[in-house]
């Protein structure tokens, strides 16, 4: 299966309406018998991880603003959390796989450039003759392990876990 770490961004939403998520770590094609150890790293990192609030806003390309095949909405506030968020969990599952040979940068995928109307739009969005989505606030409170299906239309992603910040240790109940 090919997976990823995300949190959840409920209401920033790609040009077709979609629900965001902000990837953290993209674990790429997993066995599953590997998802019980990648799920216990990813709850000690959400156990020991405060809830926190973020910002997103601005516009931003990858892999650059002249050849843009990814145009996405980037971070303000929250972009410190975030960034450590990802170093846990980059950590915590060094591990189980290969290093991710980019830098973390946090954003969510604005639209994908696919097509000669895509980079018309993308032109405009970075170069502010388009409007970005208007700045909004997003609660995190929980870290998903998601796959990622790929299809015709594109990926279509299902929350295969879910671990929510902050949350205290289940009691040890050997004995």
């Amino acid at each position: 299966m090919r997976e990823f770490v995300a949190v959840d961004v409920a209401g920033a939403a790609d040009r077709q309406g979609s629900p965001g998520h902000l990837t953290l770590r993209f674990l790429g094609e997993v066995r599953a018998e590997q998802n019980d150890g990648i799920g216990l790293r990813l709850a000690a990192v959400a156990r020991q991880t405060r809830p926190f609030r973020l910002r997103l806003e601005g516009v931003g390309a990858f892999p650059s603003v002249n050849r843009p095949r990814v145009v996405w909405i980037g971070v303000s506030t929250g972009r410190e959390e975030v960034v450590r968020l990802a170093e846990k969990v980059r950590a915590a599952l060094a591990a189980e796989l290969p290093p991710e040979p980019a830098p973390f940068v946090p954003h969510v995928t604005w639209f994908r450039v696919r097509s000669v109307e895509d980079a018309r739009a993308a032109a405009e969005a970075l170069s502010g003759r388009r409007a970005a989505p208007a700045p909004r606030e997003v609660a995190v409170g929980e870290l998903l392990l998601k796959e990622s299906v790929l299809g015709p239309g594109g990926a279509r992603h299902r929350t295969i876990a879910t671990f929510p910040l902050g949350e205290p240790a289940p009691p040890d109940r050997r004995g």
